[in-house]
């Protein structure tokens, strides 16, 4: 059975749901996941309708129409364009597919995807600079004999205006053909096949994974880094799922074209749900540079960690543990602690090797009783060199991006955000944040790094202390709102103003930017 994406916003309302104790042991600090799944937690939620809210009974029936095949084929009632009249049901609340067949031994549901985003800046950055993206393509999914799920979505776009502003978006940071040919054209593209083997799922593409309890980004996978491809394990029972990734990254820029080693990420993941009240996840996670692939980390159960000291300790490991906690109904606690390297005996020193990151806040959704209304407050710390290694091209990196947090090492934030759904068809955020990072700087000419690039892993010439915000302090405050419209199913105008303010102590000079946008996105 297929996956569902990352972007789809039936995640954001099952959080909401676990939150006001409606569908107990959800948790969302793993996301995609099965479509099979999702509708089993909707069928729950049908069950429990007399405590929506209005918004949410629409958002609901919403769903039940994208996810009817799963619940119920037998009502499943789409606008397939290829096979209706000209502009029959094309503005109706129906799921709209460009084609569709099925029968008892196959699925399969095409869609066109379109997209136009306009974006204007204004300000110390940027100047006064606008830039448009136009972006097409398609995307194809289904099921064979019910075993064997399989998703292709593919698009081509163009860029038209300021390249610089376009670059402030990582989608093209992390774009070959857009970012290092200096094409003013674009091209992305997610595929797998997922086999649904009994007692667990195992699959083999691309596709974006996040991992993670925050809502300003994941500590462990986000999707800032372009999508990698990787083979995953998983495996899922009643409180119980156990999840094996292992992929293939692209190195750093900074490392030598002539090496020929290749870069890997192992990962596996057990999450727990206890009582309905409790989730925790442990995760281990390890980046490697091969020839070939390394046998002790394709192993699902190993311990990575001690592997790793086996094997000459030249890979860089990670260790997490994740809780999501909801004490009663409307709130969640939730937190986050990476461990990239730790000696004990040298905890309060300063030493620069014990590199931490944390993350944790409260979800509180009705706020002061009001319907559809909800707020969250999150704070990120990671401490010098977390993300980094020592030894080059290990960082937690794919292209030169961050897999992880969008922070740098050496850095915090402090973020509130409110959101207000009072229809299904429109949302808004409006959120504010600030930043604190502590930079490399040069003195006189001479390099000092106090861990604040994750590019940048510490050396033998650098200080075996690493206080967290040493180096050149910056501090960023941003102000952000942004909505979803929803007219039509399937078809979404979204927009987002942006205010920030940097400035420093230290020298660095003081930036005031505006950004703005405005898109239309169809999924027909």
């Amino acid at each position: 059975m297929e996956t569902v994406p990352i972007q789809n916003q039936v995640y954001e309302f099952l959080d909401r749901m676990a939150i006001k104790g409606i569908i107990p042991q959800y948790t969302n600090a793993m996301i995609p996941m099965p479509r099979r799944e999702i509708a089993e937690k909707l069928i729950l939620i049908r069950e429990k309708e007399s405590n929506l809210t209005n918004a949410e009974k629409d958002f609901l029936l919403k769903f039940e129409k994208e996810f009817i095949h799963e619940i119920n084929p037998g009502l499943e009632n789409n606008t397939v364009l290829l096979k209706t009249p000209v502009l029959k049901n094309i503005f109706s609340d129906n799921e709209k597919y460009l084609y569709e067949f099925k029968d008892s031994n196959l699925t399969c549901y095409a869609e066109l995807l379109a997209s136009i985003d306009h974006r204007l800046s204004s300000g110390d950055t940027y100047g006064k600079s606008n830039v448009t993206l136009a972006e097409a393509g398609f995307r194809l999914r289904g099921t064979v004999n019910k075993k064997l799920g399989y998703s292709l979505r593919a698009t081509n776009g163009k860029m038209f205006g300021d390249r610089n502003l376009a670059l402030s978006d990582n989608r093209l940071r992390g774009n070959v053909k857009f970012n290092d040919l200096k094409d003013d054209y674009f091209d992305f593209v997610e595929a797998y096949l997922r086999a649904d083997l009994g007692w667990f799922d195992l699959q083999l593409g691309r596709e974006q994974t996040l991992i993670g309890t925050g809502y300003s980004d994941r500590l462990l996978l986000s999707n800032n880094a372009p999508v990698f491809d990787a083979l995953k394990l998983d495996f899922h029972h009643k409180w119980f799922r156990f999840t094996f990734l292992h992929g293939s990254l692209v190195n750093d820029s900074t490392i030598s074209s002539q090496t020929d080693l290749n870069k890997y990420l192992a990962m596996h993941r057990a999450e727990f749900s206890i009582a309905g009240i409790l989730n925790i996840g442990l995760s281990e996670m390890v980046i490697y540079q091969r020839h070939t692939m390394e046998f002790a980390y394709l192993n699902p159960i190993n311990f990575y960690k001690s592997s790793e000291h086996s094997l000459k300790d030249r890979d860089n490991a990670f260790v997490s543990l994740d809780v999501q906690i909801f004490p009663v109904n409307n709130y969640k606690l939730y937190g986050t602690w990476l461990i990239d390297d730790i000696d004990f005996s040298k905890m309060g020193t300063g030493w620069w090797g014990n590199e931490f990151g944390w993350q944790g806040g409260i979800y509180i959704a009705e706020v002061a009783g009001l319907p559809d209304f909800d707020a969250l407050i999150e704070y990120t710390r990671l401490e010098p060199y977390v993300y980094s290694n020592r030894l080059a091209g290990n960082n937690y990196t794919h292209r030169n991006i961050g897999l992880g947090h969008h922070l740098n090492p050496n850095s915090d934030e402090w973020l509130l955000e409110t959101m207000y759904r009072p229809f299904s068809c429109f949302r808004t955020w409006f959120g504010f944040s600030v930043i604190r990072h502590g930079m490399n700087y040069y003195n006189d000419g001479n390099f000092i790094n106090v861990g604040g690039d994750v590019l940048i892993g510490h050396s033998d010439t650098d200080s075996e202390t690493a206080r967290f915000l040493d180096g050149v302090v910056v501090k960023t405050s941003r102000l952000r709102f942004r909505f979803v419209y929803e007219p039509f199913t399937n078809l979404f105008i979204s927009g987002m103003y942006e205010y920030s303010h940097l400035y420093s102590n230290d020298g660095i000079p003081k930036t005031d930017d505006h950004l703005g946008t405005i898109g239309i996105f169809l999924e027909y």
